[in-house]
């Protein structure tokens, strides 16, 4: 008896590191028990993907940050223009009055929308062009002048994340343009026309700005727009309308990660990263391709436990690091995507809940008041049922990152801590919980 019941302590001690903490458990006089353990050991791991299609989105980021936690990060985007569809009659005169460009902020931002944004306006030297695949991507770059066509500078304001805004633009720039279609000059007969005579333009942040906003781009955001008046018996006012394309367009982005968790890091699915190496965090960012990898390397001392050992319920609690996040500047994002992915980190299916009826986002549950209570949760019951006693290529991970739709549109993020990182209060770091029922042959 003495024996059997230092063996069962050394077991017990020896494998809380390994996912055996038994808080909470008796033993009765019965073959089935269940345990509850919240030690269990998570591995996390940052991967920087090799690059990202951003060309075609109907939103585009615009803008300049830096801070000691992300990096160094410049946003530009590049786009060519439609030629509009026009006609002027021999009986009216017309006047040119002026050219703005008309933006419509999308509501997504990061850094310090209370700023000033100045950005310059240069005309690309080539045309935008794809490669063999069909895309463009965040590290793709179209040359452009060094001497901008305009600068323009607005404030987006906290309180107006979706606002409309429309700036002037050089007159001489205006009246070449106004002219043209005046004349029905052969650069503006034809879309191919247009785009051999103006490649595009090039919207570079300036670098004194601290934040990058997103910007719609479709037929009445980022468009051109020239007003002039018809002369007959009165005068009318008109416009007419360059629109940005919606097929040749992309954002590029450019980053410099000296001085952060995530200096040394290299990009590729080979090379991922580990939270023990960035200061016990992990990141997850939109533009910049940044996602988390998560995986349990002793989820099978479990059975360890029993003859038959059955999870009943587990619950992934991922708490953001306190000070990487805020509703001014960093918000959090709303939903995340929760995907499978093997021994090489290559994606897989997608996590849906414990009955397999909804595809799970992560429930965001905040704490407003002292901040500390903040986290994302994850049903990971059918997740590790499924790899409880999988070995090898079999063994699956779990991936991380924003939903697609702004994975590739926008630069907010993340940062996890990963169940050690000091900036959390002891009881308030990721951990994962899980109930488990073991059964045995005979009593203990």
């Amino acid at each position: 008896m003495l024996f059997s019941i230092l063996l069962l302590l050394s077991f017990t001690f020896s494998s809380c590191r390994d996912e055996a903490s038994t808080a909470g458990e008796g033993w009765m006089d019965s073959n089935y028990r269940n345990v509850v353990t919240d030690t269990c050991t998570i591995s996390f791991n940052t991967i920087l993907s090799d690059s990202l299609a951003t060309s075609g989105d109907t939103i585009c980021q615009i803008g300049h940050h830096k801070d000691n936690i992300y990096g160094d990060i410049t946003s530009s985007f590049n786009v060519e223009y439609k030629v509009p569809s026009y006609s002027f009659n021999d009986i009216s005169k017309y006047r040119y009055d002026s050219l703005t460009i008309r933006m419509e902020t999308s509501g997504n931002y990061f850094g310090d929308t209370l700023s000033t944004q100045r950005i310059s306006l240069y005309k690309l030297k080539a045309n935008i062009s794809f490669d063999e695949s069909n895309y463009l991507y965040n590290c793709s770059y179209t040359p452009h002048n060094s001497t901008p066509l305009a600068t323009i500078e607005y404030k987006p304001y906290i309180y107006n994340r979706k606002k409309i805004v429309e700036m002037k633009l050089p007159d001489t720039w205006g009246k070449e343009w106004f002219n043209l279609l005046l004349n029905d000059d052969k650069n503006v007969e034809t879309q191919e026309g247009f785009r051999n005579y103006f490649k595009g333009i090039a919207f570079v942040p300036e670098s004194n700005g601290n934040c990058i906003n997103g910007i719609q781009v479709n037929d009445s955001s980022m468009i051109i727009r020239i007003y002039y008046h018809q002369i007959d018996v009165t005068e009318k006012g008109r416009t007419f309308d360059f629109k940005p394309s919606t097929t040749y367009n992309y954002s590029n982005v450019t980053y410099d990660r000296t001085g952060t968790p995530l200096e040394k890091m290299k990009n590729g699915t080979d090379n991922p990263y580990s939270s023990f190496n960035s200061n016990h965090q992990t990141y997850l960012q939109g533009m910049l391709g940044t996602y988390t990898s998560i995986s349990f390397p002793y989820l099978n001392d479990l059975n360890g436990y029993g003859d038959l050992v059955s999870i009943e319920s587990a619950v992934l609690k991922l708490y953001p690091v306190k000070g990487t996040y805020d509703d001014k500047e960093y918000p959090l994002p709303k939903k995340l995507s929760l995907y499978t992915a093997n021994e090489n980190n290559l994606a897989g299916s997608v996590v849906t809940n414990y009955s397999g009826s909804s595809v799970q986002n992560g429930n965001l549950v905040t704490d407003k008041v002292l901040n500390e209570d903040t986290y994302y949760s994850f049903d990971l019951t059918s997740f590790l049922t499924t790899n409880l006693g999988a070995i090898g290529y079999h063994k699956e991970k779990l991936q991380i990152l924003l939903p697609t739709a702004s994975f590739y549109s926008t630069v907010q993020g993340v940062v996890f801590d990963d169940g050690y990182n000091t900036a959390n209060s002891y009881k308030k770091n990721t951990k994962l919980t899980v109930l488990f029922k073991i059964y045995t042959n005979s009593l203990k």
